[in-house]
């Protein structure tokens, strides 16, 4: 073995960290000066991107991404906020631990299980697994709170990567507030990834106009959850659960994308206990009595409407080193 293949052998350290699906969201109501509050309930689930990190002799950090089956993605598929986000983790870590940029020189292969685009925290999973494969590449001596907060400053979703389980998340214009909800088992459900160039402010203001629209509008003059939704969750009850959770953004993301409600349909008429598209984004998620169920559920899904699904659960836990 050459002394540089035992060098990159030791020096390589991998961690993994878990998507983030929205089962319930409340938008706030708009103002003429910034987007409306979000306050979300999300569950992260077992679809991790994995980060694998080796030292480099020099100071250069170079990123590569590979697919599932561990082909290389071209760069010009890679979307440019993905890049950007981990280049920040990757500052926000060593300039917190007060390394030199001459001793920081890395090769991160970042391996995607969770598609690009689609509003499933894949951006944000992949710096966290950057920060938790970096930490400990560098030995460095952080709380997860602590990496937590250094998550915050990389982008939005990142924390709540780091932190994983079940957290309520309330952003708005000057914070996003992350709080973990203790939990007690899992539930089942189905994952619909999909992608669609949406304009986030467009998302918004659709859901202004429908409100608009209606007289019997919920309040969101505050926004706050049902203690039941949020027991549901703890307690994996996916029958509850799958009464009470809601997106806000549903009816908007309908109203752009029509043949969403063929989706839903679907997956309701196949067995799904709750249909539902993921937070402002086009990927769905159904939610199935036990795993058994959500795997025939997504095969059923897949042959009816030849769109890729697939079975998961959650709360998992958040980054960890593997």
């Amino acid at each position: 073995m050459s002394a540089q293949l035992e060098y990159d052998e030791q020096s390589a350290v991998t961690a993994q960290a878990p998507a983030m699906v929205s089962v319930t969201n409340q938008v706030g109501e708009p103002n003429d000066f910034q987007d409306p509050a979000v306050l979300s309930l999300k569950l992260a689930v077992s679809r991790y991107d994995i980060a694998t990190i080796r030292m480099r002799e020099d100071k250069e950090v170079l990123v590569s991404f590979e697919d599932a089956a561990q082909t290389l993605i071209d760069y010009a598929d890679v979307p440019h906020g993905d890049l950007v986000y981990i280049f920040r983790a990757v500052d926000e870590l060593r300039q917190h631990l007060s390394r030199s940029k001459a001793a920081s020189g890395l090769d991160i292969t970042i391996q995607k299980h969770i598609p690009f685009e689609t509003h499933l925290g894949g951006t944000a999973a992949a710096a966290a697994a950057v920060l938790v494969a970096l930490a400990g590449l560098w030995d460095a001596s952080i709380a997860r709170e602590e990496l937590g907060r250094i998550a915050q400053r990389v982008g939005d979703g990142v924390a709540e990567s780091i932190t994983g389980g079940a957290v309520i998340t309330h952003v708005d214009a000057t914070e996003a507030m992350v709080t973990p909800v203790l939990v007690h088992s899992e539930v089942a459900m189905v994952l619909v990834p999909a992608a669609a160039d949406l304009d986030e402010a467009e998302m918004f203001q659709q859901v202004h106009m429908l409100r608009q629209a209606k007289n019997d509008v919920p309040d969101r003059s505050q926004l706050e959850f049902d203690p039941e939704l949020v027991q549901s969750v703890a307690r994996g009850d996916a029958s509850q659960l799958a009464l009470m959770m809601h997106n806000d953004f549903q009816p908007a993301l309908v109203s752009i994308l029509p043949e969403h409600n063929d989706w839903l349909t679907a997956g309701m008429d196949e067995g799904a206990l709750a249909a539902q598209t993921i937070d402002r984004g086009p990927s769905l998620v159904f939610l199935a009595e036990s795993i058994s169920a959500a795997t025939e559920l997504a095969e059923r899904f897949e042959q009816r409407m030849e769109i890729s699904a697939v079975a998961e659960s959650g709360p998992v836990a958040g980054a960890h080193l593997l």
